[in-house]
């Protein structure tokens, strides 16, 4: 199984910067919580969307030859969690691009309220077609890209239907 936790992709400029959403269904198994605690995304798949989003910039930047592979992150903070029913913008910014590796930062926000930050994740980058079929990327690419305009960001509407 492959989880796939970047729903839209909302804007992105080659080897700078992606914008994304991941919402959070009432019905995602993962958030079943033991004893009564209540549901909310777990922080390791909170990170995996940043992860992964950031590796749709790799993608987007080498039309489809590349991805990243996560070597190292130097700091990540959990500041709220998301509950069912709630909506990331994540935000991942290049921070230093070569051929050995991207070094990203990260934000992952519900609303206004910051979620959680990550700095200095470091990806190096190896070939696509080793992982996955570059068109089978392409086709999911086209399935999730649904770009904002600058008023809409204004206004705060970040996922569009």
């Amino acid at each position: 199984m492959k989880f796939r936790l970047v729903d839209r992709i909302l804007q992105w400029n080659a080897c700078k910067n992606i914008r994304g959403v991941k919402t959070v269904s009432f019905e995602e198994y993962e958030l079943r919580r033991p004893l009564g605690e209540a549901p909310f995304l777990p922080e390791s798949l909170l990170v995996e969307s940043l992860f992964q989003l950031g590796n749709w910039l790799i993608m987007l930047s080498t039309d489809f030859n590349r991805m990243g592979l996560v070597v190292r992150w130097e700091e990540i903070q959990f500041l709220d969690q998301l509950r069912p029913g709630g909506s990331l913008t994540l935000d991942a910014e290049v921070r230093s691009w070569r051929a050995d590796g991207v070094v990203f930062d990260g934000l992952a926000k519900n609303g206004a309220d910051l979620i959680a930050v990550g700095r200095g994740c470091l990806a190096t980058p190896v070939a696509l077609d080793g992982f996955f079929n570059p068109d089978d990327m392409r086709t999911l690419y086209s399935e999730i890209y649904r770009p904002i305009s600058a008023a809409d960001e204004e206004k705060g509407i970040v996922c569009l239907d």
